[in-house]
């Protein structure tokens, strides 16, 4: 009798390595930025809009980076693009640090802004699509899930040392934070492979499993150009983002309007981020199981009530409770930014171009994540308060998901003539 050795698949280090890489960009770079505002605004006496500004600057990055996200991995590859991003990430982290100047804060912005297109879910969605085949959503939502995670760990650790009476105790924070990304830099290094043996594998799936999320060949960047459904597409992401960026924005300043109790409003805070730690993952899971119309369809529809239901709240008891479950649904609906976006990439327009698209995608996303906090804050200064906002933005979410059944079933009806003419 011979003895078989098992050999670990190393797709499963390749899924760790990404948790990692999104437990660091997503929860102790991103996550919890607003805990430092108070604190570094006041040590270095600079008006609260200023240091706003220079996030905004971070966004603008993260959209030119973005532009050119497929040209820089096909010339220098994955690897070295995450190597890049690690280290932009941690520099961010000493910059604002030490920084003395607004524009050192800018400078820390730009990097950081980098970081997250290099290290972020745009990076994470295209490794997973190189080395898993079968259950993609599953594991994208896995991987993104690092961001709850991450956050909640990094709020326990930094926020005593941001607020332990030290005028600049927030530098040891961010230094801690630093060394942290060092640590998990040249653990992604050691362990992150550019492919699996043998280079990408395409799958060209026929029939319905196809329409679930299988890789296939998908169409060239130039047939693409000539699509009118690719240009929806892209005008639906970065809607998309101002609606959600909109409304997260705003949505806890606006509890404090109404009255609503500090300590409730900061356990809603804490249940949405709990919730959201498993809500990608289900996202991706249902995903796999029913397919992108479904999915979708189901996130939007999660926005819309959750949208609703901000819209109707008030400082009575059922306000409150209108405020706890919008807090938990919207967490559905997080995920069109993250989980999401690779997945609609190579969904519907395949890997021929898909590093391509998901950079331009990504690029209108982040230019809808930079102006949806500024446009949320004008519904405020034209009419007082921020209610025709959230009436505002329901609406619109369902205009998107109206508009995005035309765009996959005309992008279907391509995915299907290429599909039948390779069988």
């Amino acid at each position: 009798m011979t003895l078989k050795k098992s050999r670990l698949d190393y797709k499963w280090v390749i899924l760790i390595t990404c948790f990692l890489m999104e437990f660091l960009c997503l929860g102790f770079c991103s996550s919890n930025v607003g805990l430092y505002t108070k604190a570094v605004t006041e040590a270095l006496h600079i008006k609260r809009s200023i240091y706003s500004l220079s996030h905004s600057f971070r966004f603008i990055v993260q959209v030119i980076t973005a532009l050119y996200f497929g040209t820089l991995v096909h010339k220098f590859g994955i690897k070295k693009m995450v190597c890049v991003g690690l280290l932009c990430l941690t520099g961010s982290v000493v910059t604002r640090a030490y920084a003395a100047k607004v524009y050192h804060l800018f400078i820390g912005s730009a990097l950081w802004g980098m970081g997250i297109v290099m290290v972020g879910s745009t990076m994470a969605g295209t490794i997973i699509r190189r080395w898993f085949h079968k259950d993609v959503g599953r594991y994208t939502g896995l991987v993104m899930s690092a961001n709850g995670i991450g956050g909640a760990i990094a709020a326990q650790i930094i926020s005593p040392i941001i607020n332990n009476g030290e005028t600049f105790g927030y530098r040891k924070a961010y230094l801690l934070s630093a060394a942290i990304a060092l640590a998990i830099t040249v653990v992604v290094m050691i362990f992150l492979r550019e492919h699996p043996e043998g280079g990408p594998v395409i799958q060209d799936s026929r029939g319905k499993k196809a329409l679930k999320g299988a890789l296939w060949e998908g169409l060239s960047y130039e047939v693409l150009r000539k699509k009118p459904y690719f240009y929806a597409t892209a005008v639906l992401v970065f809607l998309t983002g101002i609606s959600l960026q909109s409304i997260g924005s705003i949505t806890l300043v606006y509890m404090g309007d109404l009255g609503l109790p500090a300590g409730f409003i900061a356990t809603t805070a804490t249940v949405g981020s709990l919730c959201l730690t498993f809500s990608k993952i289900f996202v991706g899971t249902v995903y796999d199981k029913r397919g992108l119309r479904f999915t979708l369809l189901m996130c939007q529809s999660a926005g819309i009530l959750a949208f609703l239901l901000k819209a109707l709240m008030t400082n009575s008891t059922l306000g409150m409770a209108f405020a706890m479950v919008a807090a938990i649904v919207v967490t559905v609906s997080s995920p069109m930014e993250t989980v999401l976006m690779p997945l609609l990439t190579g969904d519907l327009f395949g890997m021929a171009s898909y590093h391509k698209v998901l950079g331009i995608f990504t690029a209108m996303n982040s230019l809808g994540l930079c102006l949806g906090s500024p446009l949320g804050d004008l519904y405020y200064d034209l009419f007082g308060t921020y209610r025709p906002c959230f009436w505002f933005f329901t609406v619109l979410l369902v205009g998107i998901a109206v508009a995005y059944r035309f765009v996959i079933r005309a992008a279907y009806r391509d995915k299907e003539a290429v599909l039948a003419a390779k069988a």
